[in-house]
Order: C-alpha cells, then sequence, then structure tokens
C-alpha cells in the first residue's frame, strides 16, 4: 500500500483516511443484501473477505488512480471458492458466482480494448472479483450492476468536464464499479 503512495506522490494517510468509509459502504450493502437473499455462513466469510480488501482497492484508486492487481487478485482468490461452495448460493445456483465474473471480466476487457482507454487495466483486474460477488445473486444483477455504473460514470465524467472544462481528464473508475454495485444491492428488494 506505501509503495503505491509513494510512487504516486500521495501519503499513506489520505488512503487510510479513504479507506473506512468505502469499506463501510461497501460492507454494508453487501452484507444486507446477502442476508435478504439467505445467504449461508459460507457465503457471508467469503463476502466479508472481499470487505476491507475493496475498500482498501477503492481507497487506493480515488487517492491514487491505481488499482494494484496484486491485492484484486488476492480478494478474488479468497472469495470466489467460498462463493461457489456456499449451498445456498442464490441467483442461478453454485456456478453463479464464477460466471458473473467472467461476464464481468469480458465487459471491462471489451471496453478496455475498444475504447481507447476508456477503462484502465486495473478496472478489469478488478472487475472479476465484483463480478463475482454480483454473480452470487444471478447474471441479472452483473448486467444490473454495469448498467448503475454505466449511468454513475457518466455522471461523474458530465460533472468532471463541467468542473475542469477538459474532455481529456480522466479519473478513478474504481470507485464507480464498486458504487454501482453498491447501489444494485441497495435496491434489490426480495
Amino acid at each position: 500500500m506505501t509503495d503505491t503512495a509513494e510512487r504516486s506522490g500521495v501519503g499513506g494517510q489520505r488512503i487510510l483516511r479513504w479507506w473506512l468509509p468505502c469499506a463501510v459502504v461497501y460492507g454494508t450493502s453487501l452484507i444486507a443484501a446477502a442476508l435478504r437473499h439467505g445467504a449461508g455462513a459460507v457465503a457471508l466469510v467469503g463476502f466479508a473477505a472481499t470487505i476491507p480488501m475493496v475498500g482498501l482497492l477503492v481507497a487506493i484508486d480515488a487517492t491514487t488512480r491505481q488499482l494494484p492487481r496484486m491485492i484484486s487478485y488476492l480478494a478474488f482468490l479468497v472469495s470466489l471458492p467460498l462463493l461457489v461452495i456456499d449451498p445456498r448460493a442464490d441467483g442461478d445456483g453454485r456456478w453463479s458466482s464464477a460466471r458473473g465474473a467472467v461476464v464481468m471480466l469480458g465487459i471491462t476487457g471489451a471496453i478496455h480494448l475498444l475504447g481507447r482507454g476508456a477503462l484502465g487495466r486495473g478496472d478489469v483486474h478488478f472487475s472479476p472479483l465484483l463480478g463475482a460477488v454480483a454473480g452470487w445473486f444471478g447474471l441479472g444483477f452483473v448486467v444490473a450492476t454495469w448498467i448503475a455504473t454505466s449511468m454513475i460514470g457518466g455522471l461523474t465524467a458530465t460533472f468532471v468536464i463541467l468542473r475542469k472544462r477538459d474532455r481529456t481528464t480522466r479519473f478513478a473508475y474504481g470507485p464507480v464499479l464498486v458504487f454501482g454495485l453498491c447501489a444494485v444491492l441497495l435496491t434489490t428488494v426480495r
């Protein structure tokens, strides 16, 4: 964490200041949705394992515009097996999380390749984790997450353009990905 912060000239204190609110927003929406959807203990452990790491990734991206892939991979490798083996998996069954990860990776990979830098590599590496989480609830949640993310991203881009009057200004998309997922999780009713 400090290597990323030091390379970009942003102190670790600033990342830590962002980490807790990001983890709380993501964790609250995720656990509330999981409980509403009847998640078992195994899935709850898998979801809980993602909370500190997703909070950290969002905090790093918000302050440095970098998403360290090793943190994304670690969170994915810890949570996916737990989400897949959960006997109470919602959505499309046990493999729903794996399919969600593949679908999300496909969407972000295509946008990265075709969008000429619209999404960075870190966003692509981060997306399977979010796809696995959304996929546990069903593939419809993955699609809904992308719709919400596109809307939030469009509003963010409009705000950035109006504020800076420059269409080439880039902004961190990791937080947009997570808040798109949070919006879907918070608005789903079972």
